[in-house]
């Protein structure tokens, strides 16, 4: 599950989050902070900003 923290939206996946925002909107997101990631069991592309989500 993907939250997006400052409006509390929830998405499912990664695919769903990023039709929403746009790709380049989500990955500014991403690292930024804006983006907290929960049950992360998979890699992504931006794993290491990831790993404190464990």
């Amino acid at each position: 599950m993907i939250i997006h923290l400052p409006t509390g939206l929830t998405f499912t996946n990664q695919k769903e989050a990023k039709s929403y925002f746009g790709n380049h909107h989500y990955r500014r997101l991403v690292r930024k902070g804006d983006i907290y990631f929960t049950n992360y069991n998979k890699s992504v592309a931006n794993d290491l900003i990831q790993k404190d989500n464990i």
